[in-house]
């Protein structure tokens, strides 16, 4: 109907507009429809349990993770430019 990547397309400047706002709308309702689809499975597993309690034990990972962080940086550090002996 839109006359995208087609060998018959309108002659007229009013006929390619009204073939350009026909795909334009079509990609719209597209987009709409994916859109819905997504925020419908979105928020069915934001409302799951098990999601609350993987986020939960993920950011308590983090944070054990970045509490150890200062103790790896510094024994780098202190390896990696240790003084030499003269």
């Amino acid at each position: 109907m839109s006359t995208i990547d087609s060998d018959y397309f309108p002659k007229t400047p009013q006929g390619r507009v009204l073939c350009f706002l026909l795909a334009l709308c079509a990609i719209v309702l597209c987009g709409y429809l994916t859109a819905t689809l997504a925020t419908f499975f979105v928020s069915q597993d934001a409302e799951s349990d098990r999601t609350e309690i993987a986020a939960t034990q993920s950011i308590q990972a983090l944070e054990t993770e970045i509490t150890a962080l200062p103790t790896e940086v510094q024994a780098c550090f202190t390896k990696r430019f240790r003084p030499v002996n003269c």
